[in-house]
């Protein structure tokens, strides 16, 4: 399948994935989720592969959502925002439901959704160059987003995660790696080599012995985030109708320090 914002490689039982729109950043749109979706359907149910790579193109794995996008959720009618947002939680339950190993090789930037993402992947691989945080709060949203209010104190315990969804901080891959959010730390130009070796160790393992391997974690780990998604998309909807999103938004268009009132 043809795609417009990935592109899809198989190679030796292993998928890569790549977001490929580095003039943007890799900015998460609605389109691009949905291919991503696609994307892990089409890997999942074409017996190709065992072990998915997610990595991006150009200097960022994701820095965020894309904003323009997001102003269009903006202007929709109330009753219309909490649908528009599922496709971010959808995309969250496909990349845990996905019976094979997803690594994630994290390049350049790793902010909001695309922390989110990150986070989302079984195993986390990144360039020491990398900066990463759930700024999702400096825009005037809520941080609980994308199951990382469910993902993330699994990783790295409650305190930390309270630290990094309320103040938003962005923290260096050093960081990341002692508090359990990656797992290894490579310099930039060894990170794909260091994914595709960790894959290839993956897919030289028993397939079926490393499906029920993610399904266990995913019933020990994870059970119960989907009704945590549901309540993610129910609160931030709101949370995107409200003044201080909008300030928060525009304020990043007109590169200035926003000014939340608390409505």
């Amino acid at each position: 399948m043809e795609y417009e914002t990935i592109k899809v490689e198989y190679s030796n039982n292993i998928a890569t994935i790549t977001l490929n729109l580095p003039e943007k950043l890799n900015s998460l749109s609605i389109k691009m989720m949905r291919e991503l979706t696609q994307a892990l359907d089409e890997i999942e149910q074409g017996g190709k592969a065992r072990v998915v790579v997610l990595t991006g193109a150009g200097r960022s794995f994701c820095a965020g959502a894309d904003l323009e996008d997001l102003q269009k959720t903006m202007n929709l009618k109330p009753s219309g925002v909490e649908p528009s947002l599922k496709s971010w939680f959808l995309l969250i339950r496909r990349i845990k439901n996905v019976e094979l190993p997803i690594i994630a090789a994290v390049n350049g930037h790793a902010l909001g959704g695309g922390f989110a993402l990150a986070i989302a992947c079984d195993i986390r691989i990144a360039a020491e160059d990398v900066k990463t945080g759930a700024v999702f709060v400096q825009r005037g949203a809520s941080s609980a987003d994308m199951g990382v209010s469910w993902i993330l104190p699994r990783i790295v315990g409650a305190a930390w995660a309270a630290e990094l969804m309320f103040t938003g901080d962005i923290i260096d891959a050093a960081t990341a790696e002692r508090i359990g959010l990656f797992n290894h730390v490579v310099p930039r130009e060894q990170l794909m080599e260091a994914a595709q070796e960790m894959a290839a160790k993956l897919a030289a393992g028993p397939p079926l012995a490393l499906k029920f391997t993610k399904r266990a974690l995913n019933r020990s780990v994870w059970e119960g985030l989907q009704g945590q998604l549901e309540y993610e998309s129910a609160t931030q909807s709101l949370v995107f109708l409200s003044d201080d999103f909008h300030e928060g938004v525009n304020s990043f268009f007109e590169k200035r320090t926003p000014e939340f009132r608390g409505h």
